[in-house]
């Protein structure tokens, strides 16, 4: 069976219909599945159950941690052997001190969570937080050790964040809906969940339904694609059959359009269900809709599959629907009208669909600073695939349209029809400039070209016109995805950049309303007020980090915050630096006296202002009292990228992680003041870039090849932000990245088809073969040559990001080593210390960093929000205190993740220099290192594919010219071959090159020169043929009366002697005579018509020749010279055939004597390499020069008695036994004959 037959076979109505009822069965059964629980009924036993289970997990995790602990030799415990433990979140405490913990996310704490109350299991709830919680004790060498599995069931995210969002364990809870959950029974919608031993562990609110996601949506809803996609299949095949077979076009093309929109609303009923709509983010309803009905990307993509499907159907079946006969017959200006229309239609369709890519990558957009990296990708993928159904249809619609247009327009036809409508499309332009410009010049010539090479006719052919004709399309799409690309790309970075610019600017009034309502609150704060005046250092300590942290909530994302608490002798309660110091270094570069409360001052450098609130404490009884002073320093932080710090819980957390792709500059009153990225901006950029009078609007321009945006404020500030212009080559870098992937779907799709088509063509053309076998030469060693590159190119710049922060950690490490004793026991004021020599690092180094002890718990970090907002806990990545401490590696890198961001963190483990034992662990995370990667990936892949393009489109002729110079010589053959006959003469091929082809021309020439001596050869024998049939018949006729006339005659003789007549005598033996002769030469004929095959046995040559000058030799008049015939000489061939051969030759020379002359025959033998020679020599008169070329031509003699059979019986006879017969004659001199025998 064929694969066409296959694929015919299975794809039959019945086929399909069965296909698309078994996916409609199994999407049902998921979706049954699904709803399951969805009942209050239900949904609680679910949860139910899902704790038990959850229960069984935490006591076999906790099973094997025992047995584990069991193995272990010493007091200490080994984090690798009980890594090894696959399960559940561990935890170990030993007299309340965390001992042992298998990831860094603890939220729960010892003493504040009452982690040491006894229980088995419990629900704790922290916050709006629930943590599932499983204990267990173990008593090792006389310690009691308590272990908990802790399983986070709802975590409730205090910032409203992409990074952070709120998490739902979905093995207990069954999907991604966030529980409502309870410590007690609320109200009757509540239901109480326990444990296996009915202990109470929470309640849940069972009121809002939930859908129980047993089995992913996205299978659900794969199979409900399918279902449509056979069932539409299959009731378009049905229809097409039954308009062949005669019903009415009306009545089927109705039914066919009302299954179409009934599938196509099931399908859209069922992806509008709430129940999935809420489960996928491409289904929710998109903030601007530029098309009424089109309220989701899902939908969108819906409407594009169903559309293509529907006019491939329609162009497939064109000649069934309408009336073939009745379109040909239209008048021709009817034609050229239609003609004109379904240009400049394409051209408004093109156009439309343009209009829609660049609204889908809006779309995308405006979800950006919304979906985690996962969901946007999704997005981004499902973009993509809808630029790409949309290229399929407008390549199916113009090669419908096209090829239309060639079949009933000829030459002059088209060139009006395509005059008319390019004319019409650019006056369009030039009065309402509906269509891009690029983007129309290149449909028009994309269809010019087209329509004058016919190149739609070539489409099926699959040969060069008809890749040509692909190429062309996707020329064209993949242009008119990089104009898109470039349009949505120069919004974006608009947008990008007025939220930067933004960010950049100081909302000041809001800085300032703020920090003046917090210098009342503390100033009333009888916290505070205490701290000071009983002079308690601890205590103050306490009270700043709770100023810090208020303030962090509202700044912390701008600006660094530091508090400092005082006491009225400006001894500072948490540093080094006194009262008049810190507002000396507050004053520096400031002329403005410090005042009490806000002062603020300018960074010229940075262009940015800094701010610093001076607040007296007073006693509340005695006003004049000072108690002491509290001051809170606010420095903006740096746009660069500095480090991440509160940037995590920041709303604008997206502009922050993509800003080092801009560059910005900051003018005070004219004057550049600060600067950061590559552009390099002059004092003059203002006056050299922008017009005169726009300088103090919102404006852009471009300069310099960046797009500049400016945007001033009133504080005489202009915040400038530039960005590369999207210049050549990134259109060639997205037109390379379309053409690509365009290539391999239009390839494999063309060429799949054509083979079922016709798969006879792949394996029967030679062309075809020369064709595949070269693009697989030259297209697939660059493929794999691709993907070796980017694996060594993207391997070796994730090598290089991880060496660059492997070097900035091991800097910090070495700065910690030399500037403090890391082995003593901190007090508050050394842990104070390192504090602000870890802040002061982080400044320098422009990196979060953190040190952690030889246990594994944080010490200090310059990112302390993060830890103290418990986002991280403070105890190390398990794996790296593996690494560092127990396996005694220097560094490790590790990836990590803090909500939906990956990062990678690299670790330096601190040793001392004579004993080697690790002191400490220096931790900096690298936020933006899997992005970072994951643009130098990006832009491998991108040059890979622009490598690709270039070598495509340039070795793709290269190639077709090279296969079509292999290809030549076989075309130079064919026709010749074709010529070759039998009747007329063949003509040798002139080919001058010495190549294979050269030798295979060579032998052509001599075959057809065999062939003319094979025609000679034929032509004899046929004259051969007939000389036998005409001699059979002449030997019949002649042979039959001769017997009685000899009879009569000898009768009539004797009559004669009786008689004594001698005039009768005589005249009765020359009658006799001449019966003699007749009958001989119908003995002759006989034996000529009757001649056998001869044999091909061995003989001796000699003795046959000795034979027969022995016959012949008693005759006196004859003499033969045979001196050479004494040695046996064996050959193949028949003996006694051989013998009449050469009795008749020296018969033929001894005939050949005139009268009164002796006959001397000259018979020699001799051999030549693998051949005996005999040469028969007379005397004779020769051979005349007319007609020595008819001498073995039967029925041809000289003689005057002879038949003209002998000659042509030796050369049938000789050449039958594969020998050969010639001869050499001179006129008057004698003739030689030579015989030549295949030695045995």
């Amino acid at each position: 069976m064929t694969a066409k037959q296959f694929f015919r076979d299975v794809f039959s109505v019945k086929n399909k219909v069965i296909i698309g009822g078994a996916f409609m069965v199994l999407s049902t059964v998921i979706y049954l599945v699904n709803i399951e629980f969805y009942s209050d009924e239900k949904y609680d036993s679910y949860v139910q159950d899902r704790i038990v289970d959850l229960s069984k997990n935490a006591d076999d995790a906790i099973y094997e941690i025992k047995q584990s602990l069991k193995g272990q030799k010493g007091e200490k415990i080994q984090f690798k052997s009980l890594m090894s433990v696959d399960g559940e979140p561990t935890y170990i405490f030993k007299k309340g001190e965390l001992v042992y913990w298998s990831d860094n996310n603890l939220k729960l704490k010892y003493i504040e969570d009452k982690l040491f109350n006894y229980f088995v299991e419990d629900v704790i709830k922290k916050e709006d937080s629930y943590y599932y919680v499983r204990k267990s004790n173990i008593l090792l060498y006389n310690q009691d050790y308590e272990i908990f599995v802790i399983e986070p069931l709802l975590i409730k995210s205090n910032y409203q964040s992409i990074i952070l969002p709120d998490y739902v364990n979905k093995f207990v809870f069954g999907s991604r809906q966030q529980p409502k959950l309870a410590k007690f029974k609320v109200n009757s919608n509540y239901r109480n969940i326990t444990t296996k031993l009915d202990k109470y562990l929470f309640s849940i609110d069972v009121s809002n339904k939930t859908i129980v996601e047993f089995f992913p949506w996205q299978y659900f809803l794969v199979c409900v694609l399918l279902t449509v996609f056979f069932l539409l299949s299959s009731l378009s095949t049905y229809i097409t059959g039954k308009i062949n077979e005669g019903y009415s076009i009306f009545v089927m093309l109705s039914i066919f359009i009302i299954g179409v929109v009934l599938l196509h609303q099931v399908v859209l009923d069922i992806i509008s269900n709430p129940l999935i709509k809420d489960e996928y983010k491409i289904l929710e309803p998109i903030k601007t809709s530029f098309v009424g009905s089109w309220d989701s990307m899902g939908v969108i993509l819906l409407d594009f599959v169903f559309s293509l499907l529907i006019f491939r159907w329609i162009s497939k079946n064109f000649k069934h629907l309408f009336s073939i006969r009745s379109i040909i017959e239209l008048d021709s200006r009817v034609k050229i009208g239609v003609s004109v229309i379904m240009i400049i239609g394409y051209f408004f369709i093109i156009n439309g669909f343009k209009e829609v890519f660049v609204n889908v990558l809006e779309i995308i957009l405006e979800y950006e600073m919304e979906l985690t990296f996962f969901e946007m990708s999704t997005l981004i993928f499902l973009s993509q695939l809808i630029a790409l159904m949309g290229f399929l249809m407008m390549g199916l619609i113009a090669h419908f349209f096209m090829r239309l247009i060639c079949w009933w327009l000829d030459f002059y036809g088209k060139s009006i029809a395509l005059l008319i409508s390019v004319l019409t499309v650019f006056i369009l332009q030039f009065f309402f400039e509906p269509f891009d410009l690029i983007l129309i010049n290149l449909v028009a010539i994309f269809i010019g070209v087209s329509l004058m090479l016919k190149s739609p006719n070539y489409y099926s052919t699959g040969r060069f016109p008809a890749i040509m004709y692909l190429i062309s399309h996707i020329v064209l799409f993949s242009t008119m995805g990089a104009i898109v690309i470039e349009g949505v790309q120069t919004k974006k970075d608009e947008t990008f950049k007025q939220k930067f610019a933004l960010k950049l600017m100081d909302n000041d009034d809001f800085v300032k309303t703020l920090l003046e309502k917090t210098i009342v609150q503390i100033q009333e704060d009888n916290s505070v007020i205490d701290a000071m005046a009983f002079l308690n250092k601890p205590y103050g300590i306490e009270v700043s980090k709770n100023i810090k942290l208020e303030l962090v909530e509202w700044l912390g994302n701008r600006f660094d915050i530091k508090v400092n608490m005082l006491f009225d002798n400006g001894e500072n309660v948490s540093g080094e630096y006194d009262y008049d110091q810190l507002l000396t270094s507050f004053q520096e570069n400031n002329d403005e006296a410090i005042k009490y409360g806000l002062n603020t001052k300018m960074d010229l450098q940075k262009g940015t202002y800094s701010y610093l609130c001076n607040i007296p404490i007073v006693d509340k009884f005695e006003s004049t009292d000072t108690l002491g002073y509290c001051l809170i320093e606010l420095y903006q932080k740096s746009i660069g990228g500095k480090y991440f710090r509160s940037t995590l819980l920041d709303e604008d957390f997206i502009i922050g992680n993509s800003q080092e792709d801009y560059s910005y500059a900051i003018f005070f009153k004219g004057e550049l003041i600060f600067s950061a990225g590559d552009y390099n901006y002059s004092n003059n950029f203002l006056e050299e870039s922008f017009k005169e009078g726009t300088i103090y609007l919102l404006s852009n321009v471009k300069f310099n090849g960046y797009e500049h945006l400016l945007l001033p404020n009133t504080n005489n500030r202009i915040v400038v932000i530039s960005s590369k212009e999207f210049n050549y080559f990134n259109y060639f870098k997205a037109f390379s990245t379309y053409f690509t992937v365009l290539v391999f779907i239009v390839f494999l799709t063309f060429n799949f088809t054509n083979y079922l088509r016709n798969p006879s063509e792949y394996s029967r053309s030679f062309s075809t073969k020369v064709q595949i076998y070269l693009n697989l030469s030259i297209f697939f060693p660059i493929f794999l040559l691709a993907i070796v590159m980017g694996s060594v190119m993207v391997t070796t710049a994730k090598m290089e990001v991880e060496r660059q922060y492997l070097e900035k950690a091991q800097i910090v490490a070495s700065n910690l080593f030399k500037n403090h004793e890391l082995s003593k026991n901190y007090t508050e004021n050394e842990a104070i210390k390192l504090d602000v020599f870890i802040e002061e690092l982080s400044d320098i180094m422009q990196a979060d960093i953190r040190f952690y002890n030889k246990q594994g718990i944080l010490q200090s970090a310059s990112d302390n929000e993060i830890f103290d907002e418990n986002i991280l806990s403070h105890e190390i990545n398990p794996q790296a205190y593996v690494g560092i401490v127990e396996e005694k590696k220097t560094r490790v890198v590790l990836k990590e993740q803090i909500g939906t961001l990956e990062y990678n963190t690299s670790y330096i483990g601190v040793k001392a220099f004579n004993t080697g034992k690790v002191m400490g662990i220096v931790s900096i995370p690298f936020f933006k290192s899997l992005n970072r990667l994951d643009d130098r990936s990006l832009e491998v892949i991108t040059t890979i594919m622009m490598i690709f393009t270039i070598l495509f489109l340039t070795l793709l002729p290269i190639v077709h010219y090279a296969a079509q110079g292999l290809l030549s010589p076989i075309k130079l053959i064919i026709p010749e071959l074709n010529r070759i006959t039998l009747s007329k003469k063949n003509e040798p091929i002139q080919y001058n090159a010495h190549d294979e082809f050269g030798q295979l021309v060579g032998e052509y020439n001599k075959m057809l020169a065999k062939l003319e001596e094979s025609k000679k050869e034929l032509e004899q024998s046929q004259r051969e043929s007939a000389w036998r049939d005409v001699a059979k018949q002449v030997a019949h006729e002649i042979k039959n009366p001769l017997t009685p006339m000899k009879l009569y005659l000898q009768q009539l003789e004797r009559v004669a002697q009786h008689d004594d007549n001698p005039k009768l005598m005589k005249a009765t033996k020359m009658l006799i005579n001449q019966v003699d002769t007749l009958s001989g030469i119908v003995t002759s004929f006989s034996s000529f018509a009757t001649m056998p095959v001869p044999k091909r046995e061995e003989f001796n040559l000699s003795k046959v020749i000795q034979q027969t000058i022995l016959l012949h030799s008693s005759k006196s008049n004859i003499h033969f010279s045979n001196t050479q015939v004494g040695v046996d000489v064996i050959v193949e061939g028949d003996e006694k055939l051989t013998a009449r051969i050469l009795s008749n030759l020296i018969l033929n020379g001894i005939q050949a004597i005139d009268d009164g002359r002796d006959s001397k025959i000259i018979i020699d033998l001799y051999e030549n390499g693998e051949k005996a020679i005999v040469t028969v020599i007379d005397n004779g008169k020769g051979i005349p020069e007319d007609v020595q070329n008819k001498v073995f031509v039967p029925n041809f003699t000289t003689k005057e008695t002879g038949s003209g059979i002998g000659l042509a019986v030796a050369k049938r006879g000789i050449e039958q036994m594969g020998g050969s017969i010639w001869f050499e004659t001179t006129e008057g001199d004698g003739t030689s004959f030579f015989v030549e025998f295949l030695m045995a």
